[in-house]
C-alpha cells in the first residue's frame, strides 16, 4: 500500500490507495491526544471525500472527549482564525488544499491557530508510532456542537483592516472563479461588503472540480475571458481551499500567484504601515523590489506556512506569505487567507484609482517558470549537492531548503515536495528563455545518474 504524505502541511494521501481510514485514524487519536480531550475546531472543503474524513475526525476526537467545534465548510484560514476566538486546544482542516479531487488531507492546528510547527508535528509523529492514545470513559466522550457564523466572523476580521469605504466608491466589477470549492462561501459575501459588482464561474459546492483546482495561469482560461466579456476591473481565482489567491488582470492576463503577495505587501507599505516582510525562498524576486523600494527588511524561509508563519512571529512582521498565492497579514489570521488578499488589493486599486493592470506594472515583473518531476531510486540530497556544485561558481548557493542557486538577475530552487511525491524545480528570470534555460540545466544534471548507471 502507497503512504500518506507526511510534512508542516498535513497528512495527506489518495482516495483508496494512500489514504485508507485505519492510516488516519492514527493521526487523530495522536492530536486528540496531544490537545488532551479539549475542544477541537474542525472545518474543511468540498471534496467529494469530506464526509467520509468529517466522520473518521468526529469518532477519533469523541473518543478522546474532546469537545467538537463542527464550522462546516469553510476556508482553511477561517478554521484557524476559529481556534483563536472558541480559545481551542487545536483544529483540524479537511482539506489536501490545490492537490486533484482524488486526494484529501488532514492539516492540523495548534492552540496559537497556526500550523502545528515541526518540534509539535514530530510530537504528533511519535504519538501516532507509538499508539499510546487518550481513552475516554463513557461518560466523558465528547460530543459535536455545529456552528454557522465561522465565515462571518472572519469577514468581519478582513472588513476592520481596509477602508471598505474607499473601495466601495469605486464601484469595482469582479470576476471570480471558485473551482466549486469553499470560495463560493466566502467571496459572495467578502465582494458584496466591499460594494463590488461581481460575476462567477463554478460556485456549486456539491459538485467536483470542474478543472486542475491549482490557480495556475494555464488553469485561469474561463476566467480570462469572463474579465474580457464582463469588463471586470480585475479577475480573482481561489483554490479549494481558499487560502491560495491569483489574479487575472483587466486585459484577461493571468498576473500569476506570485504577484499577489506583493500587490498585498504593496497596499499596507503604501498606506503607511512599515515592519518586516516574511516570504519563502521561492516566491518571487518582486518582493526584494518592494521591500528595497520602502526601506524594508526582507526575510526568506523555507517552503512551508509552518516556516513562514514561525519567522513572522519572531520578529513581528507586517506581512508575509508564500509565491503560491498566499497572503499572511496577522491582523487578520497568521495564515495565508485569499479573502485578505482579495480586500488588500482591491483597497491599492482604490487607493491608487488605478485598474488591476495599472497596479501590477508599478512592481517589477519576471517570468517565473514551475515545474515538477519524478526522481525514482534517487538520493534527493545527494541530488541536491550535485546541483549546488554545479552553480557554485557563478551563484550564491542557498541550503536551507533543498538547493537555490542565486545570480544577480535570476534565480533556480530544486527541492522535494511536501504534498506530492515529485522534485519541484523553480526558476524565475527576466525573459522566459532564460528561466527554462535555467531548469533544464537542472534537469540535466538530475538525469545524470541515470545515464552511468555503473557509478
Amino acid at each position: 500500500m502507497a503512504r500518506p504524505m507526511i510534512s508542516v502541511a498535513g497528512i495527506r494521501g489518495i482516495v483508496g490507495e494512500s489514504l485508507v481510514p485505519e492510516e488516519f485514524l492514527r493521526y487523530i487519536l495522536a492530536f486528540a491526544t496531544l490537545c488532551e480531550g479539549g475542544p477541537v475546531v474542525v472545518g474543511g472543503d468540498t471534496r467529494l471525500s469530506r464526509h467520509m474524513m468529517r466522520h473518521l475526525a468526529f469518532a477519533g476526537l469523541e473518543s478522546a472527549g474532546c469537545e467538537i467545534h463542527d464550522i462546516g465548510l469553510v476556508p482553511t484560514p477561517t478554521v484557524g482564525l476559529m481556534v483563536r476566538e472558541l480559545g481551542a486546544r487545536g483544529g483540524i482542516a479537511i482539506t489536501a488544499s490545490h492537490n486533484p479531487a482524488q486526494w484529501n488531507a488532514y492539516k492540523f492546528f495548534g492552540p496559537d491557530g497556526s500550523f502545528l510547527s515541526a518540534a509539535q508535528n514530530r510530537a504528533l509523529l511519535d504519538v501516532a508510532a507509538s499508539g499510546a492514545f487518550r481513552r475516554a470513559p463513557y461518560r466523558e466522550l465528547g460530543r459535536v456542537k455545529s456552528r454557522n457564523d465561522a465565515i462571518a466572523r472572519h469577514l468581519e476580521k478582513v472588513f476592520a483592516v481596509v477602508d471598505t469605504a474607499a473601495i466601495a466608491g469605486r464601484k469595482f466589477r469582479v470576476a471570480v472563479d471558485c473551482v466549486n470549492g469553499v470560495g463560493a462561501l466566502i467571496m459572495p459575501p467578502l465582494l458584496e461588503g466591499l460594494g463590488c459588482t461581481a460575476e462567477y464561474l463554478y460556485t456549486d459546492t456539491e459538485t467536483e472540480f470542474p478543472r486542475n483546482p491549482e490557480p495556475l495561469p494555464e488553469n485561469l482560461t474561463e476566467l480570462g475571458d469572463l474579465v474580457r466579456s464582463s469588463g471586470a476591473d480585475i479577475g480573482f481565482a481561489v483554490d479549494p481551499d481558499a487560502d491560495r489567491l491569483a489574479m487575472v488582470d483587466n486585459t484577461g492576463r493571468p498576473i500569476g500567484e506570485e504577484r499577489t503577495v506583493v500587490l498585498a505587501a504593496l497596499a499596507l507599505l503604501d498606506r503607511g504601515e512599515r515592519g518586516p516582510l516574511v516570504v519563502n525562498l521561492s516566491t518571487t524576486r518582486a518582493m526584494d523590489d518592494v521591500a528595497e523600494r520602502y526601506g524594508v527588511e526582507l526575510h526568506r524561509t523555507p517552503i512551508g506556512e509552518a516556516h513562514v508563519v514561525g519567522k513572522m512571529r519572531d520578529i513581528r512582521a507586517l506581512c508575509g506569505g508564500e509565491g503560491n498565492g498566499g497572503v499572511i497579514y496577522p491582523r487578520v489570521h497568521s495564515g495565508r487567507d485569499a479573502a485578505t488578499g482579495v480586500a488588500l488589493v482591491l483597497e491599492a486599486m482604490a487607493r491608487g484609482q488605478v485598474r488591476s493592470a495599472e497596479l501590477n506594472a508599478r512592481i517589477p515583473d519576471y517570468v517565473m517558470v514551475k515545474t515538477k518531476f519524478g526522481v525514482e531510486g534517487q538520493d534527493v540530497a545527494a541530488l541536491c549537492r550535485r546541483v549546488a556544485d554545479a552553480f557554485a561558481a557563478d551563484a550564491r548557493i542557498v541550503t536551507d531548503d533543498g538547493v537555490k542557486a542565486v545570480f544577480p538577475d535570476r534565480w533556480v530552487h530544486l527541492r522535494a515536495s511536501g504534498t506530492e511525491p515529485v522534485v519541484r524545480v523553480f526558476a524565475e528570470a527576466p525573459s522566459l528563455e532564460a528561466a527554462n534555460s535555467l531548469v533544464q540545466r537542472v534537469g540535466e544534471i538530475t538525469a545524470a545518474p541515470h545515464e552511468s548507471p555503473g557509478s
